[in-house]
Parts: C-alpha cells; sequence; structure tokens
C-alpha cells in the first residue's frame, strides 16, 4: 500500500474511532506523558497544530502551556507553491480561522512569527516505531519546516490506531523522521 492509500485509510480509522472512550483516553494518557517529559518542561517556546477532531487532542495541551506561562505558537500555512509555514504567537486573544485543511490558525497579520522554537509537537496520521517516520497529511509542510529547522527536537502524540510497530510505507528522502514518538501504552 503506497503513502496515499494509507494515509485515506487511516484518516478514515481515526474519523471511527474520534468519537470514542478509548480516544478520549488515549488522548489524557498522552497529555499527562507529555506534560511529564523532562524535555517540555525545559522548553519555553513550543510549536504545536491546533488539531482537527480525528487527531490526538492539542486543546488541552495548549491551556496547559499557557497555565504554565509557556509561549505557544500555532502552524501556519502559506497557500504557495512552496507549501511553507511558520509558527505564530498564539495566546487566549489571537484570532484564529480555519484554514483550507480545517485547521485553526492564527490570522492576525501582526502576530509574531517565531520559528526558532524550543519544541515542535508534529502532527500526523500514521508514525512507525522503527524508524520515527510519519504520514502526514500530504502537503510536507512539516517536513520542508524541519528540514531548515534540523536541530529543533519533535515528539509526535499517537493514539493506539496511528501506531505501527513497522514502517509499512515506503519514506520519500524529503521526509524527516521524528526524535520521540510518545504512546498511550508502554512499548
Amino acid at each position: 500500500m503506497n503513502k496515499k492509500e494509507l494515509r485515506q485509510k487511516q484518516i478514515e480509522c481515526l474519523k471511527n474511532y474520534a468519537a470514542t472512550a478509548a480516544k478520549e483516553l488515549d488522548d489524557l494518557i498522552l497529555l499527562k506523558k507529555l506534560m511529564n517529559l523532562k524535555l517540555l518542561q525545559h522548553s519555553q517556546r513550543i510549536g504545536v497544530t491546533s488539531s482537527l477532531p480525528y487527531e490526538v487532542d492539542t486543546s488541552n495541551l495548549i491551556a496547559n502551556l499557557w497555565e504554565q506561562g509557556k509561549e505557544v505558537y500555532l502552524a501556519r500555512s502559506y497557500n504557495n507553491r512552496e507549501h511553507t509555514q511558520d509558527f505564530v504567537a498564539y495566546n487566549y486573544n489571537s484570532k484564529v480561522a480555519k484554514s483550507k485543511f480545517g485547521v485553526e490558525e492564527v490570522v492576525d497579520t501582526n502576530a509574531k512569527v517565531n520559528n526558532e522554537l524550543d519544541l515542535i509537537i508534529v502532527p500526523g496520521v500514521a508514525f512507525a516505531l522503527d524508524s520515527k517516520q510519519r504520514i502526514g497529511f500530504g502537503g510536507g509542510y512539516y517536513d520542508r519546516f524541519l528540514a531548515k529547522h534540523p536541530h529543533t527536537p519533535t515528539i509526535a502524540l499517537a493514539n493506539r490506531k496511528m501506531i505501527f510497530a513497522h514502517m509499512s510505507w515506503q519514506a520519500e528522502k524529503t521526509d524527516i523522521p521524528l526524535k520521540t514518538i510518545i504512546t498511550p501504552h508502554e512499548i
């Protein structure tokens, strides 16, 4: 199965999983594990994406980061040929709107852009534990960004439906492996 086919299969699987108690429990466990990580505790500027309903929920993560006085930056994609993105300062007063992907992004053109982050929480629909590769949403936004910022630590939050022990898809030369994948259970 190629990446595009697996991506579509995964999105359908995750949509079915989205309204279950098991997903809610996974989200809570993942949040707790992430908040207990020393890397997160020592990070001040954190990049994250506002999650879609079938992804691991980032709303509680963002609220926890704000409570701890951390700077939160939401990914903002640009509708250009290069499929680029920046991370934009996000707080309680930020104006947001849904992007063409359905993800909330900061729309204030005067909001501070900061791509020199201490940590990035990277989204995706499938994560291979052996290679730390991921399948995202197909635009290459994160891979392009991470290629330009190779020293920024990356973490993915993967619920039980997103986890693959071994990479069952062909990685492309532009795919950037993650540094850490957090799962709801011990592997």
